[in-house]
């Protein structure tokens, strides 16, 4: 049994060709005449030796991607014909035409990829990206959209053709690529919301699960009237988490807002009926005071230097009632 096992995983996993052409070289030199005759010479199941028989009949273009006939592993085939059932070969065909790739240039992995159109999406994500190609494998993987952009450029590369492939490689778990991809694959409108440091696995898995809740045309509808968090001064990723939630719908009479005086010079005191709302916004509501602030107060070391300013730029300024380019005439001698 155990000297089966050998010529099993060389012939028919690693490589279809190989298998195929052994076969035929027995059929000519009158070793078997069927393929169930073969099998128990070859070491193979009937399986295995079908596929690799089918090779020959897969369309050249295909065919032609591959780096190395040789390592096409009856997998490869098997996903191969799958696929062509199931989407049809002028799919297929169409998809290896707009994929660009040379011929004799992908392992196993990067033709699955570009048959299954993986590949075409992936480009697409990647041309949004609009990152280098060494900055995106260099990048630390802790936010979602590096581990994206990381997975697609090994799709579009043929170093994997599905999440596990991807997880074993670069040493990230595949709840975290599957998330990354579903957290990358939302309409912009969602996602420019949140700056880049803020979109992190924790406000994007949230982000999912509204949108299983919810549907994406509600939250998209909820989306468009917020803020970013980059268009105002203290906006918090956990700000707009609760709006599109909803969290902050109120009755009008909450919005009556009473500022005034506290104890002591440096006091002062903002009433409201939805004070706990209010506090969640503690950040931006400081630095719309400050900019209030920048626009009514000066230093007198400000004033003073603009008071010299306007000094030094009074001599050239148009007199009223007077063009600018105006120059009066030196007098007769």
């Amino acid at each position: 049994m155990s000297g089966r096992k050998r010529p099993y995983r060389f012939l028919s996993r690693r490589s279809c060709w190989r298998l195929a052409m052994l076969y035929q070289e027995g059929l000519a030199e009158g070793k078997w005449t069927t393929q169930l005759g073969a099998l128990s010479s070859l070491g193979v199941s009937q399986s295995d030796l079908s596929l690799a028989l089918q090779l020959e009949k897969l369309p050249e273009p295909i065919v032609d991607l591959f780096e190395d006939h040789i390592e096409i592993s009856s997998h490869t085939v098997r996903v191969i014909r799958h696929t062509i059932i199931h989407d049809g070969l002028d799919t297929v065909l169409n998809r290896v035409q707009r994929s660009g790739i040379p011929s004799k240039t992908l392992s196993n992995k990067g033709v699955l990829s570009i048959v299954k159109g993986r590949a075409t999406d992936s480009k697409r994500m990647l041309r949004g990206a609009g990152r280098d190609p060494a900055n995106i494998v260099n990048r630390a993987l802790d936010l979602p959209k590096s581990i994206s952009d990381r997975y697609h450029l090994g799709m579009v590369n043929g170093e994997w053709d599905n999440f596990s492939a991807c997880a074993r490689a670069i040493g990230v778990s595949r709840r975290n690529i599957s998330d990354a991809i579903a957290i990358r694959e939302l309409p912009d409108a969602i996602r420019h919301l949140f700056s880049g440091q803020k979109l992190t696995f924790s406000v994007g898995r949230r982000l999912l699960a509204l949108k299983k809740e919810l549907g994406i045309d509600e939250l998209l509808s909820r989306a468009r009237n917020k803020e970013a968090t980059y268009e105002v001064a203290g906006r918090t990723a956990d700000n707009i988490l609760s709006e599109l939630n909803h969290e902050n719908v109120r009755s009008p009479d909450d919005f009556r807002v009473v500022v005034k005086r506290g104890r002591g010079r440096n006091r002062l005191v903002i009433e409201c009926k939805a004070a706990n709302v209010l506090f969640k916004y503690r950040a931006e509501i400081r630095g719309a005071i400050r900019k209030i602030l920048r626009k009514r107060i000066r230093s007198a070391r400000h004033i003073e230097d603009m008071q010299g300013l306007y000094d030094l730029l009074r001599p050239s300024l148009p007199v009223e009632g007077m063009s600018s380019t105006y120059r009066p005439r030196p007098p007769k001698a």
